[in-house]
């Protein structure tokens, strides 16, 4: 578990800093554009469900860190 709390902030790390560069790089333009907010929503999202999609691949229910079936 302590695993997957570090790939959700890994997670949370990067949508900040997407968030720094969404609101100090882009133009206020650009940063008007709907299109372009529903896709930095689903880039926030991608940041946060990615890492965790990647540690359930690596880590399938009914088994340790270490690929140990247990139970």
């Amino acid at each position: 578990m302590s695993k997957l709390i570090a790939r959700i902030f890994v997670g949370i790390f990067m949508a900040a800093i997407l968030m720094a560069i969404n609101e100090f790089l882009v133009p206020e333009s650009l940063y008007m554009n709907d299109a372009f907010n529903h896709f930095m929503s689903v880039c926030y999202f991608a940041c946060i469900i990615v890492p965790c999609v990647i540690y359930f691949i690596k880590t399938p229910p009914g088994t340790n860190n270490k690929g140990e079936r247990i139970g």
